[in-house]
Parts: structure tokens; C-alpha cells; sequence
């Protein structure tokens, strides 16, 4: 099991669960300062951090499996380092990249299916190493995506959600969204709930809460 859920630090948690809402993905999870927002096709965590704070607006790759354990293993084994370590998120895998990015993946001790619908959550990997990153990806179990268009080399997660491996100057994650649908009319639906929008081009919205990062929505 390999399900994309990356981990976007905010200090304006509530307007950024009211975007994840009038998206139309659904809470799962909710203690206050940590919450998870599933399309049915990749999941988004969100935890409040302090105003200001240097990774207010920040996000994290990060991802969901079933044993943690076996997926140390397996991601060893084919040639990525990875360890089993104790994590805020409770005991988890971390895994080291090249280019000097770590993420973890978290073990899910029970499921909760969300139907899927028009969105599917995409973590766009910014990297300084390309072939490293790629490479780490094949090895955690992700498989690429020979005929998926956009800039960037996607890869799928097996249990929902994208990655997309970009070869950049700095090290970096952006938190995205492909939309099966009208972008325009998805875009009054945002505008409504209060967030401010808009499209530079007709396959592209961006969306944003006051005082918050930018989600970028591509056409799927």
C-alpha cells in the first residue's frame, strides 16, 4: 500500500479547511491542530503552526502505508536508505533522498474509503537531483506515468495520489490538485467559500486563502 498524503504547515488551518471542504474532500481525521482532507484519490494533511513561523506555508512530501516496517524493508532493499524512527505522527518510516529532502511514511492502522471523485492530490517535488528523486520514488513503490502530460516526470501512488519530479535550483514541495471538471465553475464555487482565485490559463486555477499559500489546480 502507497497513498500520497502530504503535510501542509499553516497558520490559517481553519480557512485552509474550509478550501479542502468546498473542494469537496472530506475530513477524516480532526484533533484541533491536525487534520486530514481526502478526495478519494490522495489525501492532505494540514497542522497549524504559529504565525510567522518559518514553515508557515510550507509543505512536506509525505505518504501513508500499511506496515512500516515491510516498507523499510522493501525501500532498502531495492537501494533508497530508510529507517524506522518515532516520529510526532507516532512510530513511522523516514526516507533520505540525494538531494537532501527526508519524508516519512506513516503506517494506517485501519482504513477509511472515501469514494473517489474529480480531484486527485499531487505533491510537485522541486529537486536539485532529478534522477535521485525519481529514482527514490520507483523505490518506495511509486510507478511512472509514461503518458501523463505536464512539465515534470509523475509518478502514481498504487492506493491514490500523484507525484511530480522537477528538475530545479532549490529543493522544494508545492501542494497541488488535478481537477476532472470545470475549472472555471470549480473556481465561482471557491470564490464563493471565500478563498481568491484565479486562472492564468484556461487548464490552470490557482487558489488562495487570505494570508496563505497558493494551491494550484491543473486540469486532469
Amino acid at each position: 500500500m502507497l497513498r500520497v498524503r502530504p503535510i501542509h504547515f499553516t497558520s490559517r488551518l481553519e480557512e485552509h479547511a474550509a478550501l479542502f471542504t468546498a473542494l469537496g474532500m472530506c475530513c477524516i481525521a480532526d484533533d484541533g491542530d491536525w487534520r486530514v482532507f481526502d478526495s478519494g484519490n490522495g489525501r492532505v494533511g494540514l497542522l497549524r503552526v504559529t504565525p510567522g513561523s518559518p514553515g508557515d506555508g510550507t509543505t512536506n512530501l509525505g505518504f501513508e502505508v500499511r506496515d512500516h516496517e515491510i516498507f523499510v524493508r522493501r525501500t532498502l532493499a531495492d537501494g533508497t536508505p530508510a529507517e524506522l524512527v518515532d516520529s510526532d505522527y507516532g512510530p513511522a518510516a523516514r526516507v533520505d533522498a540525494p538531494d537532501g529532502t527526508a519524508f516519512l511514511a506513516v503506517p494506517v492502522a485501519q482504513e477509511i474509503l472515501v469514494e473517489p471523485g474529480p480531484l486527485t492530490v499531487v505533491m510537485h517535488w522541486h529537486t536539485t537531483d532529478d534522477a535521485g528523486a525519481r529514482q527514490v520514488l520507483a523505490d518506495i513503490g511509486a510507478r511512472p506515468l509514461t503518458t501523463h502530460l505536464g512539465g515534470g516526470t509523475f509518478f502514481r501512488a498504487k492506493n491514490g495520489g500523484l507525484v511530480a519530479a522537477h528538475s530545479a535550483g532549490h529543493n522544494g514541495v508545492e501542494l497541488g490538485l488535478e481537477y476532472c471538471g470545470d475549472l472555471a465553475a470549480l473556481g465561482a464555487r471557491l470564490t464563493a467559500a471565500g478563498a481568491a482565485t484565479e486562472m492564468p490559463d484556461p487548464e490552470t486555477l490557482s487558489a488562495r486563502v487570505p494570508g496563505g499559500a497558493a494551491v494550484r489546480i491543473i486540469r486532469a
